[in-house]
């Protein structure tokens, strides 16, 4: 059975489809943007930026609305409705660098979760539009829906959830060689450290240097990333060989200008607390040294967040110790060779 309105050609139907299609991509971009424009523009709905209305219900939303536009008599497959969200998320992720200057970061942790709303959207959409429902209330439903959840998520409390982040190393030296590099290291090269997703494709910036001014509770040691990134470590806990503690300060808005715009380290939604590094001998001339960093999450999609936390904070402590424990294994090997231990 043709559904085509009668007289209409094949081609000039095609031509029609692609045109509708076209306007629902066109429409749902200017939604999207004016969506992300409005709340950056509002220092108190930031959060809106990681609340589940935009990262989920806004691209199926989106996607729905697409695919609603552009398959007018439920006429196109599956695949069409595969397809329209993996295209909306590209343009976006394509409108976002171009325009409007985001990094990798933000666009790494946007596109999957995008990408599934999307998918969400679409099927729900076609699944949906196989049942006998009036024309108006489907439309109404599909416009007002994502109004009443947003207005709904943006009454709900938020409470914080502190995440701790470990990892540990074995490294060939004693607690008292590895402490001065888990005190500090100074000019650390691009070369040492480790192949990681977060530094290497990601392109997260490096550790260059810490630097401590003082000893003991109360020093404050500086940490330099790449060329432009610094911090401030306040030592809470000095237990030479054993412990040492520290709480993030961050005086500067560096880290949160040369990795993501929307992420503050010490924002209303992230706060990067505190951070330790326990060494424990496990025999003569070996030691496990562990690292930890504790950061305060206040969000409605903390779970989605701390995968990624888990990746890209993990990456960088996985470098951070095999610095250290390349450097405390050097100078092991210098000051006990194997010819004066054999």
């Amino acid at each position: 059975m043709n559904d085509a309105p009668e007289g209409l050609t094949p081609a000039l139907r095609s031509s029609k489809l692609w045109r509708r299609l076209l306007a629902g991509f066109a429409v749902a971009l200017a939604l999207a943007f004016s969506a992300y424009l409005l709340i950056s523009a509002s220092r108190v709905n930031a959060v809106a930026l990681v609340s589940v209305w935009f990262l989920a219900v806004l691209p199926a939303f989106l996607s729905a609305l697409i695919c609603y536009i552009g398959d007018p008599r439920r006429t196109r497959g599956a695949g069409f409705y595969w397809a329209v969200p993996a295209v909306l998320v590209g343009l976006v992720d394509l409108g976002s660098v171009i325009v409007l200057r985001e990094g990798v970061v933000c666009l790494l942790m946007l596109s999957p979760i995008w990408l599934a709303g999307g998918w969400i959207g679409a099927f729900v959409l076609r699944s949906q539009r196989k049942r006998k429902i009036n024309p108006n209330v489907f439309r109404s439903t599909l416009l007002g829906l994502p109004l009443v959840l947003g207005g709904a998520e943006s009454q709900m409390h938020v409470a914080p959830e502190e995440i701790t982040l470990t990892r540990s190393v074995v490294v060939q030296a004693s607690p008292a060689e590895i402490w001065p590099y888990a005190v500090s290291n100074a000019h650390i090269d691009k070369a040492e450290g480790l192949w990681t997703f977060s530094q290497d494709i990601v392109g997260l910036p490096r550790p260059r240097a810490t630097v401590m001014h003082g000893s003991g509770v109360g020093a404050v040691r500086t940490a330099y990333w790449g060329d432009h990134i610094s911090f401030d470590e306040i030592i809470t806990q000095w237990q030479p060989g054993q412990r040492l503690a520290w709480s993030f300060s961050f005086p500067n808005d560096s880290l949160q200008t040369y990795s993501d715009k929307h992420i503050s380290p010490d924002g209303p939604f992230l706060k990067i607390d505190t951070g330790d590094y326990s060494l424990q001998p496990l025999g003569p001339d070996k030691t496990l040294l562990t690292l930890r960093t504790r950061y305060i999450a206040r969000t409605h999609v903390n779970a989605y967040a701390a995968i990624w936390g888990e990746i890209l904070l993990g990456d960088i402590e996985t470098n951070v110790l095999a610095v250290v424990k390349h450097r405390a294994e050097r100078a092991h090997a210098r000051d006990f060779p194997v010819s004066a231990r054999s």
